[in-house]
């Protein structure tokens, strides 16, 4: 017989809108045991504790950190407190996976990241998305080369609602497709633009639409459509290469990816003098829809934590990692401050 590996005390902080699906995996996951909850409304720890008996609620995070029981804390709580949050977690010697965005500014996520290493524990960011097998899938493609050489990608993030108070609509829902591209790409953006529109809550003044774009080092250009303002849910991508298009769509289950065998033929008559020497001609060949189903990315994230934490390895979505979109965050911001220049993100060295 062998023995059997004991697990890790685990702490969700946080269990209001996300909250709950963290709860759920982290008490489901192998080599985790969800030890603790930690939530300031007494409503939403009853909840917590009815669903969950074996687990112990408190209503402030010194209380969850100071749980010898505790080895490793998933933080969902506002945006404008990852930072403080994951600080005090590390500090205490715990594990920490923290909701995106990493923090609020590239020198916070390096102090968490500096943090995190000084004292030999493991910081993840939960970009879930890199963790999607349908994104995986859409990656081998293009390492493969299927789509030929990328044109360019836009992205649409829309719903109506649910709107923020603490965070515009850049810093809420642009972190998914920044880490998604940047996985991609193999690479970061070079610069960015972004334009924000606030046009609800304007007493808040917080961007609610906004068009953003991203400039990668191998050519590439990206454009985001963001809005907590539309008729329809979508969640799509659209690669275009020159040899073909592809959709990501992940809302629609039944076709999440669809391959469209599209492009333009140049024709040439004769020796070309000129660009405009030249006559194109549409190619249009078959639509091909893949049959893969998603599985569940939040419980491979928490799944990759665990082991993360067991093998003292870093995960693909490490503090470096959160500390690169953090950037490009903080780029578009500051184009939107200047009404959508052109702006050079800055990583550390």
């Amino acid at each position: 017989m062998t023995d059997e590996i004991s697990e890790i005390g685990i702490a969700v902080v946080g269990c209001g809108y996300w909250g709950p699906n963290l709860v759920r995996n982290c008490a489901n996951t192998k080599g985790f045991n969800l030890v603790a909850v930690g939530d300031r409304d007494a409503s939403v720890r009853a909840r917590m504790t009815t669903l969950y008996p074996g687990a112990t609620a408190y209503e402030e995070l010194e209380d969850v950190l100071a749980d010898e029981a505790v080895e490793a804390v998933v933080i969902a709580t506002p945006s404008g407190l990852h930072f403080d949050h994951a600080k005090a977690a590390l500090k205490a010697g715990k594990h920490v996976l923290v909701e995106k965005p990493l923090s609020e500014t590239v020198e916070e996520a390096q102090q968490l990241i500096d943090l995190a290493a000084a004292n030999g524990r493991q910081l993840m960011v939960g970009h879930t998305f890199l963790y999607n097998n349908i994104v995986h899938d859409v990656k081998r493609r293009l390492d493969e080369g299927e789509l030929g050489k990328l044109h360019y990608i836009y992205a649409q993030r829309l719903n109506l609602g649910r709107f923020r108070q603490d965070s515009d609509v850049v810093w809420t829902l642009a972190p998914h497709d920044i880490s998604i591209l940047n996985y991609w790409m193999d690479g970061r953006p070079l610069q960015v633009s972004a334009r924000g529109f606030c046009m609800v809550n304007v007493s808040v003044g917080l961007a609610e639409v906004a068009y953003c774009h991203l400039e990668y080092p191998n050519g590439t250009n990206c454009h985001l459509h963001l809005s907590w303002l539309d008729p329809q849910k979508r969640r799509e991508t659209v690669l275009v290469g020159d040899g073909k298009m592809l959709i990501y769509d992940e809302v629609n289950s039944d076709r999440h990816i669809q391959i469209y065998d599209k492009g333009v033929v140049k024709e040439f008559q004769e020796q070309p003098h000129s660009f405009s020497d030249f006559s194109s001609r549409i190619r249009a060949g078959d639509l091909v829809v893949p049959n893969i189903r998603l599985k569940e990315p939040l419980a491979t994230e928490i799944a990759a934590f665990e082991a993360a934490i067991r093998t003292d390895t870093a995960p693909i979505a490490d503090g470096a990692n959160g500390l690169e979109v953090t950037a490009v965050l903080e780029a578009m911001s500051r184009s939107m401050e200047l009404n959508g220049a052109v702006v050079s993100v800055q990583y550390p060295d």
